[in-house]
C-alpha cells in the first residue's frame, strides 16, 4: 500500500506541475520586495507564540499525519534497509504508512494562526544532485538514501531579484494543486524564497584560507586530480595580500604551505604545492582537521574571511575517527569566526563515503560540495565563489504564519518545528537564496478566503556589524495566487526530479521496473515542458540526465 500511494503521490505532483507549465506567464511583481519589520504595520503580533502556552503548532496530534518535532526533506523514512516502513515521524504507536491509507487531515480545535520554523538545511550543502548525477551518468541506479531533496533546491539555481545589501529579500509564491489526492479540502504548493544581495568577483573580502588535504591512499587515482582541481580553481579566486596555509594529511601531517601571503590570482608558490601533492598511506582525518584549524586560529584577522576548506574522499580509518569529537571541533572553531567548507571528491560514486561529510559541515554551518569532475570544480569555485565562501547573513531563521487552517503536508527542506529553538540557524551566502518548498493542505475547502494571510519572516544577524535583523513579507491568499510564480514552477521541476529518483528505486526494488521506466519517461517530459516554458538551462539538463537515466532504468522492465 506504501509504494501504490508513494507513487501515485509523484505523478500527482507531476500533473500538477504540467499544469502550472500549460497556464505558465504573468508579469514579475517588482513591488513584492521584502518588508524591513520596522515598516510592518500589522501590529507587531510576530512573536511566533501562543499566550496562553498551548499547542502552537495548529493542529490536532490525534489526528495529525506523520508530524515530528525534527522533521526531514520529505517526509518519508528513506531508510531503505528497514524493511518495515514506518513513516510517521512522532511517534511508532501512531500511523505505520506500509499498511495503512493516509489518515484525514482533521481541522485543529483552535482556531490560531500556524506557526512554524523554518530550515532548508543546516548547512546549505549540495552534494546530493552531483553524485544522483554522477550515478547517472555512469549507467547506475541512483540510491534513495542519497537523494536529499533539499540538496536539490540548494544547488540548482533558483533566483530572485537581489535587495539592497545586508537586507534579505523574501518571496512568497502560492498555487493551488489542481490534481491533489485531497478530497475533502485544498491542496497547496508554497514555495519561499530568502534572497541575499549580490555582489561581483573580486568584491568580497581579504581571505585567511587554510586547506585540510586528504593525501591518504584512498585518494589515489582520480580523486588525488580532483583535489588538485578544487585547489586550483580557488586560486584563480584569491587577491594579493590573502594568506593561504595547507595541511596535508594521510598517516601523519605535514604543512606544505604556513602563513603563505599569496601575490593575486594563481600565485606560483601555491600552484607548485598543489602540484606536488601526491597520495599514499592511511587516513587520520581528525588529525588533519585539527591542526588546520591551529593554523587558521594562528592566522586569523578579524574583519576578514576566515575560512577552512576540507577536501577529502570522506574516508577516516586512523586516529580519532569519533564523529562527535570531529563535528565538535568544526563547531568550537566557528564559534570564534572560522568557518568550514567541506568538498567530497571521487571518481567514482560506488566509493565515496557521504555520511561523515555531511556531517562535519552540518556541525561546522559550511556548505557541502561535491566534485567529480574538474568542470563542477570550475563551476563550485570559479563561478560560485563568493556563494561559497562569503557570507551575507549569519545564524538565518524563517518564521512561516499561516491561517489556523493550513495544515503542512509535505516539506522539502531539512526541518520545521513550532520552536524556533528546534531549529538550527543556517548562513547565507551572497549571489545565493535559501529556498523552503512543501506542499499544504486547507484542512476545510469552504473555510478558504483569499483575504486571509501568509506572512513569512527572516531573523537573521549581519556578519560585519553583529547587529540582528528582521526581514518580513505578507500577502493575502489572493494576492499570491494572482502573483508571479515562475520560481515555483522551477522549484516544483527540481523537486518532481529528486522525488521521482527515489521512486524509481523503489519500484527497482519491489520488482516493478515498467513503472520505474514509466515514472521516468514522464518525468524526463514534465521537466522538458517546464524548462521551454522558462528558458532554463538548468532544467534542461535534468531533462537530458533523465533521457540518458531511460536506458539504465529500462534494463528492469520486463
Amino acid at each position: 500500500m506504501f509504494i501504490f500511494r508513494r507513487f501515485m503521490w509523484i505523478f500527482i505532483l507531476i500533473l500538477s506541475l504540467g499544469a502550472m507549465v500549460s497556464c505558465f506567464g504573468g508579469d514579475d511583481d517588482d513591488d513584492d520586495s521584502a518588508d524591513a519589520i520596522g515598516d510592518d504595520d500589522d501590529g507587531g503580533d510576530d512573536d511566533g507564540g501562543d499566550d496562553d502556552g498551548g499547542d502552537d503548532d495548529g493542529w490536532d496530534d490525534d489526528a495529525d499525519d506523520d508530524m515530528d518535532d525534527d522533521v526531514d526533506d520529505d517526509g518519508w523514512d528513506d531508510d531503505w534497509e528497514d524493511d518495515d516502513w514506518d513513516d510517521d515521524t512522532i511517534d511508532d504507536d501512531s500511523i505505520d504508512d506500509d499498511t495503512t491509507e493516509e489518515p484525514a487531515w482533521e481541522c485543529p480545535l483552535e482556531q490560531e494562526p500556524l506557526v512554524l520554523w523554518l530550515s532548508a538545511d543546516d548547512s546549505n550543502s549540495q552534494a546530493s544532485p552531483v553524485i544522483s548525477r554522477f550515478y547517472i551518468e555512469s549507467g547506475r541506479i541512483v540510491p534513495r538514501w542519497q537523494v536529499r531533496t533539499y540538496e536539490f533546491t540548494n544547488y540548482y539555481q533558483i533566483e530572485y531579484e537581489p535587495p539592497v545589501p545586508g537586507r534579505i529579500k523574501i518571496v512568497p509564491q502560492l498555487r493551488e494543486m489542481e490534481n491533489s489526492d485531497y478530497e475533502s479540502g485544498r491542496e497547496y504548493v508554497l514555495q519561499i524564497g530568502a534572497q541575499s544581495h549580490r555582489i561581483n568577483a573580486g568584491e568580497g573580502r581579504h581571505v585567511n584560507l587554510t586547506f585540510s588535504l586528504d593525501t591518504s591512499g584512498s585518494m589515489g587515482d582520480g580523486a588525488i586530480h580532483l583535489l588538485k582541481d578544487v585547489c586550483k580553481a580557488i586560486a584563480t579566486q584569491l587577491k594579493d595580500g590573502d594568506i593561504v596555509s595547507m595541511v596535508e594529511w594521510s598517516d601523519s601531517t605535514s604543512v606544505p604551505l604556513n602563513s603563505h601571503m599569496v601575490a593575486g590570482p594563481n600565485d606560483p608558490t601555491l600552484l607548485d604545492a598543489i602540484d606536488d601533492l601526491s597520495a599514499d598511506g592511511s587516513t587520520d582525518l581528525h588529525g588533519g582537521l585539527v591542526r588546520a584549524y591551529e593554523l587558521a586560529e594562528d592566522n586569523y584577522r578579524d574583519g576578514w574571511l576566515n575560512r577552512v576548506v576540507l577536501i577529502s574522499d570522506g574516508g577516516a580509518n586512523t586516529g580519532i575517527t569519533d564523529i562527535n569529537i570531529i563535528s565538535q571541533a568544526a563547531d568550537d572553531s566557528e564559534g570564534e569566526g572560522i568557518y568550514l567548507i567541506g568538498v567530497g571528491v571521487d571518481s567514482s560514486p560506488g566509493d565515496y563515503r557521504d555520511e561523515l561529510m555531511d556531517d562535519v559541515t552540518d556541525a561546522g554551518k559550511g556548505a557541502y560540495i561535491f566534485v567529480g569532475s574538474k568542470e563542477e570544480a570550475d563551476t563550485q569555485f570559479m563561478e560560485r565563489f563568493q556563494e561559497n565562501m562569503e557570507l551575507a547573513a549569519m545564524d538565518v531563521q524563517v518564521r512561516l504564519e499561516m491561517p489556523w487552517y493550513m495544515l503542512m503536508k509535505e516539506f522539502h527542506g531539512e526541518e520545521y518545528n513550532p520552536n524556533p529553538d528546534e531549529v538550527e540557524p543556517q548562513h547565507l551566502g551572497p549571489n545565493d537564496a535559501m529556498v523552503f518548498h512543501q506542499f499544504i493542505i486547507a484542512c476545510d475547502g469552504q473555510t478558504v478566503s483569499g483575504e486571509d494571510i501568509i506572512k513569512v519572516r527572516a531573523e537573521y544577524t549581519d556578519p560585519f556589524t553583529r547587529v540582528e535583523k528582521q526581514d518580513q513579507k505578507t500577502m493575502t491568499i489572493a494576492e499570491l495566487l494572482a502573483a508571479d510564480a515562475d520560481q515555483l514552477l522551477k522549484g516544483n521541476a527540481i523537486v518532481a526530479y529528486a522525488e521521482a529518483l527515489k521512486e524509481i528505486d523503489r519500484l527497482i526494488d519491489d520488482g516493478l521496473g515498467q513503472a520505474a521506466l514509466t515514472l521516468c519517461q514522464t518525468t524526463k517530459d514534465t521537466v522538458q515542458n517546464a524548462a521551454i516554458a522558462l528558458g532554463d538551462a538548468e532544467l534542461e539538463e535534468i531533462a537530458e540526465l533523465l533521457g540518458d537515466y531511460e536506458s539504465t532504468v529500462g534494463s528492469f522492465a520486463h
